[in-house]
């Protein structure tokens, strides 16, 4: 009845409203099993709307307020933590289309972007002016706002800081539908970072770019454990200033993260221990470095085209999901100095779990590290539910060394408590209650009225809490029974068309360079929508034909399978896929026919095909 109303009141919005349409906005990257997120929250969207302007988003921002109803703002969903899963259905505030970017100024060396622009196309337009971002995500594809909301540490993080340092100014529109033109010198401005859509909806911002460097100077060092090369870190980062050091980059990789690397090349390229990768910018500084290390000793050091590849992957971090086909994350900043320690108890954690624990880990200044705690299973198994929690266990055990959660989302809300002081949390409530009176912002998350049931319970930070200290406590009895029952998680050899589906990082890179969706505007006719819908056909769910027809809408342009974060071969999947659905309900010949008319006449297309060329 409320998208009957919706369209009623404000019919001229676009509206998505079909189960299949709805279904692809009830989850992110992550593997929830339907009978949790059934049982936590309802997560299926009344409906989802595509705004094109600020107008329509203060319109539809007017009709929850006047409901009630709950709105998700959301971008390209490629964090894993459920910031972006409805927990009251309601609706969606879909900003992924709402891409432009509006203007470079060279002479200032700024961008002016709207929310859905994806970083990877900010970069090749910045470039052609010779131009580039200062800091991007390792998912590239995602979308600024998106990043703005819930992230902010990332690739050269290290020499530019969080991302807030980069924007110069941006417009955010608040619960009540107030729109706001900030900068970093306004109060209100840390309330709309990091905070993941509680308080309002970024809609635009204004970024600092940098001029392109003179090159990529990157090299891989090994030690002998993760303590060697933390203590190495700490000594590097205090050294910069005093030995002219100027580096972008500086990531710790362990030697499951380079064996993984190793199996997925079918071969052994990479030694299968410690390893920190520094990139520099220019020869003057790869000078200064080189210099360094000549005066630190026999630090072993890889062939120079070992580290180009680890550079040129930083990208492609869900590739490994290859060897899974599922991969479950830990995020957490910590202090560099308990790093290592962390990653002993993890690993300790993991072997309980009969999981191999693999660690990446960006450092983001000269104290903190952020780290990433992966490991590979199969949410098809039993397993899997014992599996998840294990996620809780190592983010506790990194904040009982000092850390703190890289964002909360819906899966890590239990942890608000070590990521902000009572003080903070206090203060942010009384923010919300000004700007979203109502809470229809991401209702039900860490600061917003009205969650319930079982999820509301179960995440309460004084239930959470205990709970996951009695678990890691008890982590060898329970991992040990679970293993015994259930089986170690073994890794994969080879992918089939439904370990494939399964492999799908969910991450929407496909989104950004499909031509289809650029033209259409509808998920469904992504890589991801596809696997979504392969998905449901291998389960031997009702597929109908019209939503058969989405699969067809595609220039076989190898643009996914290019960009493709698991590397899947995406080709031979859509020819299976179409001869499935072509023996079921026949060639769609007048929709193609009407897709491509719809294309050809695309401004939005050939922009796109120009800008890549």
């Amino acid at each position: 009845m409320q998208t009957d109303e919706f369209r009623k009141t404000l019919g001229d919005i676009k509206i998505l409203d079909k189960t299949a349409e709805r279904e692809m906005y009830s989850h992110d990257i992550g593997d929830v099993p339907p009978i949790m997120a059934k049982m936590f929250s309802k997560t299926l969207p009344d409906f989802v709307v595509q705004p094109k302007n600020v107008d329509e988003i203060k319109r539809v921002l007017a009709f929850a307020n006047d409901l009630k109803i709950p709105v998700v703002p959301r971008g390209a969903a490629s964090w894993g933590f459920g910031g972006v899963i409805p927990t009251n259905a309601g609706i969606v505030i879909d900003l992924s289309p709402f891409r432009k970017i509006v203007a470079i100024d060279t002479a200032q060396k700024t961008v002016v972007v709207e929310a859905g622009a994806r970083w990877s196309d900010i970069d090749i337009m910045a470039k052609k002016e010779g131009l580039c971002l200062m800091t991007y995500p390792s998912s590239k594809f995602s979308t600024v706002a998106g990043w703005i909301s819930t992230g902010g540490y990332g690739i050269n993080s290290f020499k530019y800081g969080h991302l807030s340092k980069q924007i110069v100014s941006m417009t955010v529109v608040t619960g009540t539908g107030e729109v706001k033109q900030l900068s970093p010198s306004d109060r209100d401005f840390t309330y709309f970072v990091s905070t993941e859509g509680e308080f309002g909806i970024v809609v635009e911002a204004t970024l600092k770019l940098r001029d392109v460097p003179q090159g990529s100077y990157p090299h891989l060092l090994y030690f002998q454990g993760e303590k060697e090369a933390f203590a190495f870190i700490d000594r590097f980062v205090r050294d910069l200033t005093g030995a002219h050091l100027n580096p972008n980059v500086i990531r710790f990789l362990d030697e499951n993260h380079l064996g993984d690397t190793n199996k997925i090349m079918r071969g052994g390229i990479f030694k299968e221990s410690a390893a920190v990768l520094v990139e520099l910018g220019s020869a003057e500084d790869e000078g200064h470095f080189v210099q360094y290390m000549a005066r630190n000793g026999s630090i072993e050091e890889a062939p120079r085209y070992v580290a180009s590849y680890l550079w040129n992957e930083r990208l492609f971090g869900m590739k490994t999901k290859r060897l899974g086909p599922t991969i479950l994350a830990s995020e957490v900043i910590i202090p560099i100095t308990s790093a290592a320690a962390f990653i002993e108890k993890a690993k300790k954690t993991g072997g309980h779990f009969g999981v191999e624990i693999c660690i990446d880990s960006y450092i983001i200044d000269a104290h903190k590290a952020l780290i990433m705690s992966t490991f590979l299973c199969d949410s098809r198994k039993k397993k899997y539910y014992i599996n998840l929690p294990l996620v809780s266990m190592l983010t506790r055990a990194a904040v009982a060394l000092g850390a703190k959660p890289y964002g909360l989302g819906l899966w890590n809300a239990a942890f608000v408590r070590d990521l902000y002081s009572s003080a903070k949390r206090r203060e942010m409530k009384v923010y919300k209650a000004q700007v979203d009176p109502n809470s229809i912002l991401n209702r039900g998350k860490s600061f917003s009225l009205g969650s319930r049931g079982i999820s509301a319970l179960i995440f309460h930070p004084a239930v959470f809490g205990p709970s996951m200290r009695l678990m890691v406590l008890m982590a060898p009895v329970i991992g040990k029974a679970a293993t015994t029952l259930l089986g170690k998680d073994k890794k994969i050899d080879s992918l089939d068309f439904e370990l494939s589906t399964h492999a799908c990082a969910k991450c929407g890179n496909c989104m950004a360079v499909c031509p289809a969706y650029l033209v259409t505007q509808n998920e469904a006719v992504t890589a991801k929508g596809k696997i979504a819908l392969a998905k449901r056909l291998l389960a031997g769910q009702t597929v109908t034909r019209e939503e058969s027809v989405n699969a067809f809408m595609c220039m076989h342009c190898k643009a996914c399978e290019e960009i493709c974060q698991t590397n899947l071969e995406l080709t031979m999947l859509w020819d299976a896929l179409e001869k499935r659905l072509k023996g079921q309900f026949g060639w769609p010949e007048t929709q193609i026919a009407e897709y491509l008319k719809e294309v050809d006449a695309s401004k939005e297309y050939w922009d796109m095909v120009e800008q890549n060329c």
